[in-house]
């Protein structure tokens, strides 16, 4: 009797073990004062298969990060539950040599959530960036994180294709120059989607974002608060869906001309806040180049620029030679774009609860190279003196209401009520379609938009005929059929899960699906966030 007991405790344990061969646990808990780059880099069996793709970090608590992690697979660090009061710490090392870099280099999606991660590692030094794309395609993820102190920019995607989604982030005091201090960096590449959402930045030297030369399929910043940036917040340059609302630009594109820069750029004023190209502007946009895939389908360019406060002291006028002019919210070519749509826009001090002092007036005048110095800078320091800061700001206030529904402009962690109500305001505001007798052929945007982990598709056809349904990427690839046959009348609904038709999960960012009835064609934009 014992004999076969024991028979079947080893035949138990070498089924579980043939079914969990081939696959991978799902998440791995770290204990504070971990090192964790070699942790996850080693996590792996004997023959190099992953273990663990998720690892879980305590909130509030303390961890090292020496080396470079370069996933090859989907990787999520994740806090769970925490709050921007007591998001788990990553703190940098430096080698052998007393050199720190990147810690994360990812190859393939990567998710961080809940994390604090200053810039100054160990021994004091600054890190250049926090995040590196590795390779074309990839998204990358960051919900409730904070960045303080990268010396040049957090998020650096020099890889095409990629994608970056922001929720509920912070990063601030950065940079040591005129020309480095970024949140992202993403010039002269094709990015897929760029995300950010209720995020708040401040004292930066040059700007949120930097995309100058680079295109991209889809730009949205919403309900972000930018305070105490130098130069343009938002160089957005090409793409096709622009979205710009809800948002607070205040003390920013300060940073004037001094002598040195007048004689690259010819600019006849000692020291002026604006220059020929309107260069610092504080939002630029692009019009489309013809040969682009959104364009060969047959889109055109769509920008939402609405429910915005940029405003800057007065006072910062006193220190330029060109005080009559009045300051460029966007240049030429974007306000041409933009249209009407700035009608909306308001300008007026919010009077934040507390924030670090903007030191806009001496900055402009010497952050600038010296004349005959060869370019060298006088650098100023931002205020950092008696954080946590708090950009909330008085009821009475008209940037509290100015919003899409009546909601404050800015990032809504600031007023926990406000972003609770506006929650769930934005998921019942999308009106859904009633009609279920087809009286002219339609494809009905999807929803939910973006969407995790899928979205419904409605469309109708008003006759019997042949119907293609099918998702194509940002580089115009098909990547799923859905729907591919002869159908009566109707409306149809049908549900799409990010996978192609091979059953693998595509990287989150700008899809469209094109429905071909008949002579009838159609197509529209979709997020998939990972």
């Amino acid at each position: 009797m014992q004999n076969r007991k024991s028979i079947l405790y080893l035949t138990i344990l070498l089924c579980l073990a043939i079914f969990s061969s081939g696959s991978v646990a799902q998440k791995l808990d770290i204990a504070p004062l971990t090192e964790i780059v070699s942790l996850i880099n080693g996590d792996t069996t004997a023959t190099g298969a992953r273990l663990h793709t998720e690892y879980g970090l305590q909130p509030g608590g303390i961890y090292f990060a020496l080396g470079q992690i370069k996933n090859n697979f989907p990787l999520k660090i994740s806090a769970a539950g925490a709050t921007a009061q007591n998001r788990a710490t990553i703190k940098i090392l430096v080698n052998e040599s007393g050199a720190s870099v990147y810690p994360f280099k990812p190859f393939h999606d990567f998710t961080l959530e809940g994390v604090f991660i200053s810039g100054v590692n160990v021994a004091g030094g600054n890190v250049n960036a926090v995040v590196q794309t590795g390779t074309k395609g990839i998204s990358i993820t960051l919900k409730n994180c904070e960045f303080d102190s990268v010396n040049s920019r957090v998020i650096i995607m020099d890889q095409n294709y990629c994608s970056l989604f922001a929720y509920d982030c912070a990063a601030h005091n950065s940079g040591t120059s005129n020309k480095t201090g970024r949140f992202l960096d993403a010039r002269s590449t094709f990015a897929d989607s760029i995300v950010i959402q209720n995020c708040t930045f401040y004292n930066l030297y040059h700007c949120v974002m930097n995309r100058f030369g680079g295109q991209q399929t889809y730009f949205k910043a919403d309900h972000i608060t930018v305070y105490n940036v130098m130069t343009c917040p938002l160089r957005i340059c090409e793409a096709p869906f622009i979205t710009m609302t809800n948002s607070l630009f205040i003390q920013t594109g300060f940073l004037g001309y001094d002598a040195y820069w007048i004689k690259e750029y010819t600019n006849p004023a000692w020291l002026s806040i604006l220059e020929d190209r309107d260069e610092w502007s504080r939002i630029e946009m692009c019009p489309l180049v013809q040969d682009t895939f959104v364009v060969k389908m047959g889109l055109t360019q769509k920008i939402n620029a609405k429910y915005n406060n940029f405003w800057l002291d007065p006072a910062v006028y006193a220190v330029y030679a060109d005080t009559v002019h009045k300051y460029v919210n966007m240049d030429f070519l974007t306000a041409g774009l933009v249209g009407a749509d700035s009608l909306t826009w308001i300008s007026e001090d919010p009077g934040f609860t507390k924030a670090p002092f903007c030191k806009s007036i001496e900055m402009s005048q010497k952050v600038h190279s010296v004349p005959g110095s060869g370019g060298n800078a006088k650098e100023v320091g931002f205020d950092y003196t008696n954080p946590p800061y708090d950009f909330s700001y008085p009821t009475t206030k008209a940037s509290y209401t100015a919003a899409a529904g009546g909601f404050p402009l800015g990032d809504l962690n600031w007023f926990p009520a406000q972003k609770a109500a506006w929650k769930n305001w934005i998921s019942t505001s999308v009106p859904k379609s009633t009609r279920s007798t087809p009286t002219d052929f339609t494809l009905e945007q999807n929803y939910p938009n973006p969407f995790n982990p899928t979205t419904t598709i409605r469309y109708t056809t008003q006759s019997e005929q042949n119907v293609t349904l099918a998702v194509f990427n940002a580089l115009g690839q098909k990547v799923r059929t859905l729907v591919d046959q002869k159908q009566p009348a109707g409306t149809y609904s049908l549900q799409w899960d990010g996978c192609d038709d091979a059953g693998v999960s595509l990287s989150g960012g700008v899809y469209f699906y094109q429905i071909r009835a008949g002579a009838s064609t159609s197509v529209k934009k979709m997020i998939y966030l990972k």
